[in-house]
């Protein structure tokens, strides 16, 4: 029996540490190695208890999810709400996917799971190809965006302003989990009377530092002189000499496009 429930352990600390990791990709969050240790752990640990004690309220299925829930936290931290139900989504759509594929992969192959070996292998495949199929997903969604559908035309204060989406921008004040709109500066002065200011921190390959920004709300936002939909809540930071050359004046982050403007679609 010992052997049976160190099996039992196994397989699901594998299980949870690639989708835990694959969460961790797709939501583009910091994982802290013990973080993410404890909180595989902690979901296996829990699964090979309810082997060993046969009692019907662990097998609740309110009691799995909360289980899930208290792994998902544990090991991303995550300090406000929407970010951690961000999360959550993200670990029940990539295990639904997941699994399908380890099924499919076995009763393709013919391949027995009673295997501990076997079942280990698979898991990692499975996971390998998971990732790969996600990843592409994204690809996918991205390619069908048309360079036209990227240009809009946003209302702030009675300012209208051209504004362009791009798509490598993925911006987010952590603190607030508000995202990020990049906008000339020399509509600075009409939009910020009465504005909180936030500072952001950044980091990329080539410089490091802070950006202060502006919680604005309500944004209106039109396309084709048709309104497409009203941004509740997004922090504004002013870059000077970047975008007055251009045929836009701001530049709205991926998340904000698929988020407030209705996203792109795969046909």
């Amino acid at each position: 029996m010992k052997i049976y429930l160190d099996y039992i352990f196994l397989e699901n600390l594998v299980l949870n540490l690639i989708l835990l990791y694959q969460v961790s990709i797709f939501t583009k969050s910091h994982l802290k190695k013990t973080n993410y240790i404890i909180g595989t752990v902690f979901i296996a640990i829990y699964t090979t208890i309810v082997h060993i004690v046969n009692l019907s309220i662990l097998n609740n299925i309110g009691i799995k999810i909360a289980v899930i829930f208290i792994g998902i936290y544990i090991t991303f931290a995550p300090k406000i709400i929407p970010e951690y139900i961000k999360k959550i989504i993200y670990y029940f759509l990539l295990s639904f996917l997941y699994v399908g594929i380890i099924i499919s992969i076995s009763l393709l192959f013919g391949i027995n799971l009673e295997n501990i070996i076997s079942k280990i292998i698979i898991y990692i495949i499975s996971g390998v190809i998971s990732y790969i199929f996600n990843k592409n997903m994204w690809k996918m969604w991205k390619s069908n965006i048309k360079k036209s559908d990227l240009t809009y035309k946003i209302n702030i204060k009675g300012q209208e302003i051209i504004a362009f989406v791009d798509t490598g921008n993925n911006v987010k004040d952590l603190l607030t989990n508000l995202n990020v709109i990049f906008v000339d500066e020399k509509y600075k002065e009409k939009i910020i009377d009465g504005n909180k200011e936030v500072i952001i921190g950044f980091n990329t390959i080539a410089e490091s530092g802070n950006l202060q920004g502006y919680i604005v709300k309500d944004i209106e936002v039109y396309k084709n002189k048709e309104k497409v939909g009203t941004i509740k809540k997004i922090i504004m930071c002013f870059v000077k000499n970047s975008l007055d050359k251009k045929e836009y004046s701001a530049l709205i982050g991926y998340d904000t496009y698929i988020e407030n403007l209705k996203g792109v679609r795969l046909c």
